[in-house]
Parts: C-alpha cells; structure tokens; sequence
C-alpha cells in the first residue's frame, strides 16, 4: 500500500485551527479526490467526501472550475490564486482561493486554502460583538461560586456548556462533580490549604464532562470572606485552554519531528535570516562540514561555506527574483569543508515569510544534499565522451568542438589557424611483430612525446588509429607555406620521436608522416581543412618517412 505522504490526524494538527477551509486532493485521471479537510471545510458538507471526486460532491459548474484551476496549477508547477462562487439555500458566496501542487513520485497533490470574502463585513461586525462581551467576565470564564465545603451553588451559562452539566444537576453537588482524576491527591491537598489560608490559588485543572470527555482550565480559586474574616466561599474563575493544550501538544509533537527529521539527516539543512545569516543549521554540519554548531551561527551561511564566489552571487539574483514568484531555488553547490576539502551538493533555497506581531520576517530554507559521487561520475563520463579512452587524449568529437572556438580567435593580428595532421611511419608493424597488447603501449607513449613536444601549449588529439592532429591558432607568421611556429613543433616532434622509449627491453624509435593545412588559405571549412591535410600527409609519405610538407608545397 502506497505510504500518504500525510496522515489525517498530522493534517488536522496542522490546519484544524484555520479560519480557511484547507482540503488536501489526490489527482486521478481527470479529476480530483478529497484525501483530507481540516474542520472548518467539514462545516459545508452533508455527507463525508473523503475519497470521493469532486464531482460526487459538489455541482457541475462548481467542480469544473475547480478542476480546470488545480489543472493548471500542476500544469504550471507553482501556486495559483482564484475566485469562484457557489450558492447554498439560495445565497451566493464568493470564494478566494490559493492552489498549491505537490508532486510525490508519480502522484499530483492539491493544497487548496479557500476563504469567503463575501462574508468579510459580518465577520467584522461578529467581531466587534465579540470584544463586547468579552468586556463581562461572565462572558470570557468559567464562573462558579461554592461554600466552604466545595458545593457548587452558583455556576454560569459558560460553566455549564464546557462541562455539559445542566444547572439542575451540579448546583448542591460538589465541584469534585467534573473531576477527571487525572491530578493525584497532593495536587488537591496544596490547592486546598493555599485557598484554606486565604491566597488565591491559581493553576491548570484537567476536567471531565458529563459525557466523559476531557478539557483543560486554567483556573483561579479566590477565598470569599464573611464579615468576621472567616472564609464562607470560594469563587472559581477558569479559562477553557483546552485548544491551548492541544496546540501545545502539537506543536511539540512537530517540534520532535522537525527534531528527528533534522538530527538524523544526511541533508545539510540550514535557516537564514534575510541577509542570509544562519538561524539554525542542522547537525549534519558537522558530520559532513567538519563545522560546530557554534562557528556557523551568526554567520553569513552561504558565503561562508560556498567555493565559487562568482556563483554565489549569481545564485543571490536568482532568490531575490524567487522571492516575488514565491518558488525555490535549485543548483548545484560547491561547498567548502573545515579540513579544505570540497563536496558538490544539490541544493534548494526557499523562501519563507512569517508574520510576528504585525512585522514581517522574510527567512530562507537551504536544503542541500551531498551529490559529489554522483558528479565525479558525470565528469568521467564527460571526460570519456571527449577523449580517446586508450591514450587519454582528445578524441574526435573533442577536436571539431575546440577547432570551432579556435575560428573565433582569429583576428587581423592572427589570420591564421594550422591544422599538423601526423600519422606514425610502419604503426601496423608494431602490432604484427609484437602484439596488440604492445601496440597499445607503443600508442601511449607515442600520444605522450606529442604532447611534449608542444610543450603542453597546445592540444594533441587522436582522431583515428594512429593518426594525431595538432591545432595551431592565433598565428601570426604564415606566408606561402612556411611558418616558424609551426616548424618548430614539427622538428621537436621529430625530436622526440628519435629519443625513442622502451616496452619488455625494446627499445622504439618510430618516424611520422605530417602534412599541415592553414586557415583560410587551404580551406575555410574544417572538412576541407583535414582532406588538404591529409593530402599533404600522402604527399610526405610518398617522399619516405619522416617527412612533413604543407598544403600549399602540393598545390603549387
């Protein structure tokens, strides 16, 4: 069975408080099912709809247009704002709506908040009317009036509805009459004798209703003294904190989760202020960083721990252009540990805004996980894609790629592009006298004396078995098929060729072939370019080895 990626009773902390109605929907096929609805949105239904479509509950030109916006909002893959209206018992009511996707896996999810705003004027006036009576004590409390004894002979209308009692059956009982036994017999023994001696006790009181159901008051037990001084009453005063305690109680729960969530996560999780300075970061940290807690705090985060700066402040754009689109952020990160080692790390920055006493706070989520074995592997595949996977040279694909940056070089200060296109002198006799596995060595070190022969200034690729071509670019001292440049890689090739290398006691000293094509007086295409070159090579070959000769010596 497929894992919810919430449950009802998490949904119901999360949202029952809400004064919008918040539905959570499934997406299946070409509709949408309710997965969970917090308390407010039960209000509007006769009949239960969780696991039912839209179209079981609600009429045809609602559903519709519910359907068509939560659409788009999967389609567009970020939140969505609407209106809609539906009439009940033949009132029309305006609806604001916030769409919000959520893909797990292959599933598509709906956060939907809906508010009426058609309703915001009765609203205020229900609120006005509420402060009134909160004014009167007997409105806002919990009010009863006992003797001495704890007989309850006075209790208001509030006092009855919490506990359920009717006022015919608690008034001559005793207040022990919505005890819960939930508080051991110390508890009442000390609020006894702090009342007894004529203090004001307060503290909190789990009671029980008269159905058996529970609820917390934070309750004030005031002494009433007669004439004499003697005690003759006591007036309770409690607060119904039931909902308190349970948000309370949720929120710690949320709290150990967000706590083992973050305790026990390889994921590097971290949250700044809005200039980016650490609240909290994650004890992964230090596992993976090497960093305590308490160097990071207080610290610019992602300055501090991010390698390219350059991409630092590129990434800082794109937050600040989030911030409007309300999206995340997702790069890939470079980040620097405290021993100066570096991982790459697959990183989301989200932007969240919280609201504290009318001010506005702006803070930023970073989640990051560690992706460096992943990009080395993209790397060696990148690597293997460009270069010969024997010699380690640039191969082919890697030669047409650089030769069109090389195009770019050229400038009136440096007409010119040489292509030295070399083929070894008798490869294939290596190979028949001596074996494959020889042969390849003999490759190795040839590709290895081009490449110092050129002093690693310019590039050496294998484009074939044994063939090897040289880019020469930004020349500036090629006239009629000469150029000094390219004569002093072609001797010190040879050069390097005759010291010659060793494999199994053999001592080798190969001879090559070049012919060298220049751009653009050879050709202004790359194929026309490699053809002259190879012509010329030909040409070397038949004059014997160890030859060169430039293109322009055949045509001419």
């Amino acid at each position: 069975m497929t894992q919810k990626i919430i449950t009802p009773t998490q949904f119901k902390l999360l949202y029952d408080l809400s004064e919008d109605y918040v539905f959570l929907m499934k997406k299946k096929h070409n509709s949408f099912v309710y997965e969970c609805i917090n308390r407010k949105a039960e209000e509007i239904f006769s009949v239960n709809p969780l696991n039912k479509k839209l179209e079981e509950c609600l009429d045809e030109f609602h559903y519709k247009t519910i359907i068509n916006n939560y659409n788009r909002a999967i389609l567009e893959r970020k939140s969505i704002f609407y209106q809609d209206h539906y009439c009940l018992m033949n009132i029309t009511y305006v609806n604001e709506t916030t769409a919000i996707p959520i893909y797990d896996g292959e599933d598509q999810y709906i956060l939907a908040m809906t508010k009426e705003i058609s309703r915001s004027e009765e609203l205020k006036s229900s609120t006005y009317i509420l402060e009134s009576f909160k004014k009167g004590i007997t409105g806002a409390a919990l009010v009863a009036m006992t003797s001495k004894e704890g007989i309850i002979e006075m209790a208001n209308q509030l006092f009855e509805k919490t506990c359920q009692f009717e006022q015919k059956e608690i008034l001559g009982k005793s207040i022990r009459i919505v005890n819960s036994n939930f508080h051991d017999e110390t508890f009442f023994e000390e609020m006894w004798n702090t009342v007894k001696a004529g203090d004001i006790w307060r503290g909190e009181i789990r009671n029980r209703t008269k159905f058996g159901s529970f609820y917390w008051v934070d309750a004030n037990i005031i002494p009433i003294p007669n004439e004499n001084g003697e005690i003759e009453k006591y007036l309770t005063i409690q607060f119904d904190i039931t909902e308190k305690k349970r948000i309370i109680d949720a929120l710690r729960n949320i709290e150990r989760t967000f706590t083992l969530i973050t305790e026990y996560s390889n994921d590097l999780i971290a949250i700044t202020d809005e200039e980016g300075y650490l609240l909290y970061s994650s004890p992964s940290h230090e596992t993976i960083l090497q960093y305590d807690k308490e160097e990071l705090l207080g610290t610019n985060y992602l300055g501090q721990i991010a390698k390219d700066k350059d991409q630092l402040i590129h990434l800082k754009e794109r937050i600040i252009a989030s911030i409007d689109e309300q999206s995340a952020v997702r790069t890939e990160l470079l980040l620097n540990t405290k021993n100066g080692k570096t991982i790459w790390t697959d990183t989301s920055i989200t932007s969240v805004k919280r609201n504290l006493d009318g001010d506005s706070e702006k803070w930023f989520v970073i989640v990051s996980r560690e992706i460096t074995e992943k990009r080395e592997m993209q790397d060696r595949l990148k690597f293997m894609a460009y270069h010969d996977s024997l010699t380690g040279l640039p191969n082919r694909r890697s030669f047409h790629g650089d030769f069109s940056k090389a195009i770019q070089s050229v400038s009136p200060l440096n007409p010119h592009i040489a292509l030295i296109y070399i083929d070894g002198d008798d490869f294939k006799s290596v190979n028949d006298e001596f074996g494959h596995d020889v042969g390849d060595q003999f490759l190795v070190h040839f590709a290895e004396k081009l490449k110092q022969s050129v002093n690693f200034e310019y590039k050496v690729y294998r484009i074939g078995g044994d063939e090897f071509v040289i880019i020469v670019d930004r020349m500036n001292d090629y006239t009629d098929g000469y150029s000094e440049k390219v004569q002093t890689i072609v001797h010190a090739i040879q050069n390097s060729l005759k010291q010659g290398w060793t494999i199994n006691e053999h001592l080798f000293t190969p001879t090559s072939s070049i012919g060298i094509s220049v751009f653009p007086n050879d050709g202004t295409s790359l194929a026309e370019l490699l053809d002259n070159a190879d012509q010329a090579l030909y040409t070397a070959k038949k004059l014997g080895k160890n030859n060169f000769i430039y293109t322009y010596a055949v045509q001419n």
